[in-house]
């Protein structure tokens, strides 16, 4: 989650740089939709493991979640990487 939060902070002060490239209204469209997705994935999986028995969480949950939060920190990672 920690990971997450980093990468949303560095596309945030990318978004804010005025030295770099703005993002044209379709690459901001692109990035609101994916980013909606991104988010929609680790909550959905956050409250299937809220949700399911502990031998769920603990074999299928966590490690579904562990891959949905690092898939969401390196969609904006990327976004923030952008020229």
């Amino acid at each position: 989650m920690g990971e997450l939060l980093i990468a949303r902070e560095e596309l945030n002060e990318r978004i804010l740089d005025a030295g770099r490239r703005k993002f044209s209204d379709s690459e901001f469209d692109v990035i609101v939709i994916k980013s909606s997705e991104v988010d929609d994935e680790y909550v959905r999986v956050w409250r299937a493991c809220e949700e399911a028995t502990r031998e769920w969480r603990h074999v299928d949950g966590l490690p579904a979640l562990a891959l949905a939060l690092q898939q969401a920190a390196d969609f904006y990672r990327g976004v923030a990487s952008s020229a």
